[in-house]
């Protein structure tokens, strides 16, 4: 009985321990792309990705049911995304395609796993008008 007390105590520190969100040490890199080229965040329009925490699907407007917004730096073509712990996210970008002079976005599911809780994570986000 004693051994059984100590293994359910144990499973449950090591499964409530672990909640999606800030706090972590892992860096996503979020690089937004329309047909396969760079977006770029201009002083105009500058990218932004938005993080839902716990889930792999999209919100129903993933443009404010998130639990984070990260803006892109000027001239750059990725967002860094930082402290972010192990577990499911879903990542939507929108950003300005100055090719054709329109607004782009789009969004996927991300899983950081546990061996991957120290990394940097380079994620493509294929965007569409």
């Amino acid at each position: 009985m004693r051994n059984f007390f100590f293994i359910a105590i144990a499973a449950i520190a090591l499964t409530s321990c672990t909640k999606e969100g800030l706090g972590g040490d892992a860096t996503l890199v979020v690089k937004p792309a329309h047909h396969g080229l760079p977006i770029v965040s201009t002083t105009a329009y500058q990218d932004s990705v938005f993080i839902k925490y716990n889930t792999l699907d999209a919100p129903a407007n993933p443009t404010t049911e998130y639990d984070l917004l990260v803006v892109g730096t000027v001239g750059e073509d990725h967002i860094h995304v930082e402290g972010l712990k192990h577990g499911d996210y879903y990542v939507y970008c929108t950003g300005w395609d100055t090719s054709i002079n329109m607004r782009v976005s789009g969004g996927v599911p991300v899983t950081i796993k546990r061996k991957e809780r120290k990394d940097e994570i380079v994620k493509d986000v294929p965007v569409v008008e």
